[in-house]
């Protein structure tokens, strides 16, 4: 177990339209590949929920405030919200939380 090493984190719950999940997930995925110009984003993840076809869950942990700050100026988020906002329903459910502790298991995740 580490403690974490993020002070700000948040949970977001995007709703896509109606059959436009797979359209969400690939444009998250390609956005996951940006997040080497953001250094304060230390952790980074998204799911889609096998209980809702069209809810995908992210997860994201920034190192302090100003990294947070950057994330939100940064162009590929930017370009993103644009690119989500086509695809839906509403605004993404963000729930903000302070993270202090993750595991990973370096067995399964090597």
């Amino acid at each position: 177990m580490t403690v974490n090493s993020a002070e700000f984190g948040a949970v977001l719950q995007l709703r896509a339209l109606p059959g436009r999940r797979a359209d969400v997930v690939s444009l998250i995925s390609n956005y996951a590949n940006t997040l080497d110009g953001e250094p304060g984003t230390v952790l980074f993840a998204a799911a889609v929920d096998p209980g809702e076809d069209d809810i995908v869950w992210m997860w994201e942990e920034f190192a302090d405030a100003e990294a947070l700050q950057a994330h939100f100026a940064h162009d590929f988020f930017r370009a993103l919200q644009l690119e989500l906002a086509e695809l839906l329903i509403e605004p993404p459910a963000a729930r903000p939380l302070a993270p202090f502790v993750r595991r990973v298991n370096p067995e399964i995740s090597a």
